[in-house]
This record gives C-alpha cells, structure tokens and sequence, in this order.
C-alpha cells in the first residue's frame, strides 16, 4: 500500500457533472484501504457536489477541502476539476471549525484546543506537526482566524499553512468544507502530526524589494486601511514611488505590492483598492508604524529555483507534500510558462503532493499574498 496519492481531473465543466470526482475516486480508492486524511480542491461551482461525494465515498477519512482558482498535482493542473491528495499511513489529525471567522471567531477556539488535544500533541511533538488550514475570502477573518489559532496552539507554536479560498469568478463568494459539511465565513482546520518524523513548511516570495523603503503613519488595522505612508496620503505617497498616476495606479494596484518588514524577512501584501480618500486598502493588515518597502515582480525562474534550493537543503527527502501559491503568481507563472517548471520539478523533490491557488496564504501566524508556500512531510 502507497503510503500517500494525489490525483486530479479537469473533465468537469458544468455545474453537477462528476467526471472529475469519478477519476480521483478511481484512483484514491485503488490503494487498498480508506484514507485516513483527505484534502482537496475544487472550482466553486462544483464543490458542494465534490463535498458531499467525498463523505459518501469515505465516511471513515478526514476531509478537508477549499475553492481554488487553480488545482494540481505532479500530473498536471486544471481551473475547472479538482485535485486531492490522500494519505493512507504515518499520520495521526484532527480538525474543527472556527466559525464567525470575520467577526469573532475567538468564540470558538475551543474547537482547536480540543484538536490539540485529542492528538495529546506536545513539546516532545516540535518540528513533526503542523495546522492546515483554509478560511473563506473577503471577510477580514485571517487576521483573526491566525490569533485564535496561536492561543490554541499556546506554546507549541504549532506551525500553520494555509490557503485564503478562491472566490467564483466576477463574485466574492468562496466555500470552505470539513468532513461533508461546507462553510461560508469560516475557517476549517486540522492539526496534523507526522508518525514518520519531520514537517518542514518552507516559503518564497515571488517579488523582490526595490530601494524605496518607508513607514506606515496612518492605519485603521482592522480594515487593513493604510490612509498615511511618510505623514503623505497613502495613495499620492505609492503614485509618486511607483512613478504612475494615481488613475493608472488604481488600475495596476495589485501589480505593486508592499512588504511587510519583520526582523529579516519581507511578508508581501497586496492592493486591494485605491479610495477615493487617498487611503489604499490591502489584502492583509499593515500596522501603525511599521516599516515597509515597495516590492516588484521577480524573476519566475529565479523564484522558482531559489524555492527549490531550500527545498533541497533538508536533510531528508519528503514522501508527500501540499502545496500553496497565489493566484496573482499562477497567472504571472502561466503566462510565463513558468506554471509547469515548477510543478515538473516539485515533482522530483517534495514526493507525491497536491497545490491550490486562493486569494492569500498564510504562515508564520502571518496573513501574506503572492507567496509560494509547501508544507514536506518526512
């Protein structure tokens, strides 16, 4: 018996066709036993479909599952599918939900602690756990949904990966599911402790910092609001660094991002909107007085082999591995080609593994944007 299986499928195209489930379930069930951890992801549209057959399919696995604006595996990817990975041995997990994510999902953070519980994780556990999550988009949960998990977690600073769900198109609508149900404004995770030794979560950036450095002045943190950089209206302040307008700037927002300074590493975030105030909303929190710098694209091919090389550098070969990367990198990756580089060569590093692409990610307890994440395990 495989220890671990990733499969996709991308024959879906319309709302409540099962070709892509009937593919993945053919290979997912070949393997002699059920699961007993499951994660997936899928195109909006066929999602509660995909949510309800994996239950129905395996009663007995956890199931995990997130919209995705792109799914894949070594195989291949697909926009409109699914793909998921299924480990059969090694691993002991347990997961919950945290619901009113964007309004207080403290409230129930008793869902954690009983995870972390449940699997007795504990000191004598660093370095062989993690926590995996997925939370609804647009509701200014992540933030919040990070805190919660950090007080659970306590002192064991389990670490997190996790993906900000894809949103239908034209729309923001996302859906989140655990174990046959499925979610709106909400985060499902799980803890999961690694039988056969280590969980490394590695990240990469996939824009550089350019020489223009400065500070956040003016903050409104809950609505991830920054109306000052340099005691200058946020907007006027990235027009006159950024060298654009503020019109072009509004319609190019996204394609300048800020990074947030912490000790020696860069957390990007992204534009979410120009207002007409001069203030700039981002995708994730800047804080007052934080020290920021003005990010540009990378080299797709310089991301990607620095990416592989702290790959490479652990001292032992993952058997499987999940996969995060931003939906603003998926595009500048595919029209670049770059999309298959790094999954041919994900595949002949991390092991059987599956990706999605959502609207942020999330490490470190930190909410980030375009910014390529994996989670090895031993």
């Amino acid at each position: 018996m495989e220890r671990c299986i990733a499969a996709f499928s991308g024959r879906s195209t319309e709302r409540g066709q099962t070709y892509s489930f009937d593919d993945v379930y053919e290979k997912l069930s070949g393997n002699g036993a059920e699961p007993l951890f499951i994660v997936f992801s899928s195109d909006f549209d066929n999602f509660m479909q995909y949510t309800d057959l994996f239950r129905e399919k395996f009663p007995e696995s956890q199931v995990i599952g997130t919209t995705s604006f792109f799914n894949y595996t070594a195989d291949g990817g697909t926009e409109l599918g699914l793909s998921a990975l299924a480990v059969y041995s090694g691993i002991e997990c347990a997961g919950g939900v945290l619901e009113e994510a964007g309004r207080c999902p403290i409230l129930h953070i008793s869902a954690a602690k009983d995870a972390v519980s449940s699997l007795g994780l504990g000191e004598s556990d660093a370095g062989k756990m993690c926590c995996l999550e997925f939370t609804t988009a647009y509701g200014k949960c992540e933030e919040l949904v990070l805190d919660t998990l950090a007080k659970a977690s306590g002192e064991l600073n389990i670490p997190v990966i996790g993906c900000t769900a894809g949103v239908r198109k034209g729309t923001e609508r996302s859906y989140v599911s655990l174990n046959g149900k499925v979610y709106t404004d909400s985060c499902v995770f799980m803890y999961i402790r690694d039988l056969n030794g280590r969980i490394s979560i590695i990240r990469e950036n996939a824009y550089k910092h350019t020489e223009h450095f400065f500070q956040a002045t003016s903050v409104d943190c809950e609505n991830s609001i920054v109306y000052e950089f340099n005691n200058r209206p946020a907007a006027v302040w990235l027009s006159s660094v950024v060298g654009a307008d503020i019109p072009v700037l509004a319609q190019n927002a996204a394609r300048h991002p800020i990074g947030r300074l912490h000790g020696d590493n860069i957390y990007v975030t992204s534009v979410k909107s120009i207002r007409p105030d001069m203030s700039v909303q981002f995708f994730s929190g800047i804080y007052n007085y934080s020290r920021v710098v003005l990010l540009e694209p990378d080299d797709a091919g310089a991301v990607i082999d620095r990416f592989m090389n702290r790959i490479n550098g652990l001292d032992y070969i993952p058997s499987f591995s999940f996969a995060v990367n931003c939906a603003f990198d998926h595009d500048v990756f595919g029209s670049k080609g770059a999309d298959d580089k790094l999954r041919s060569k994900l595949a002949g590093a991390v092991g059987v593994y599956s990706g999605v692409s959502g609207c942020g990610e999330q490490t470190d307890y930190m909410n980030v944007n375009k910014t390529l994440l994996i989670a090895a395990f031993e």
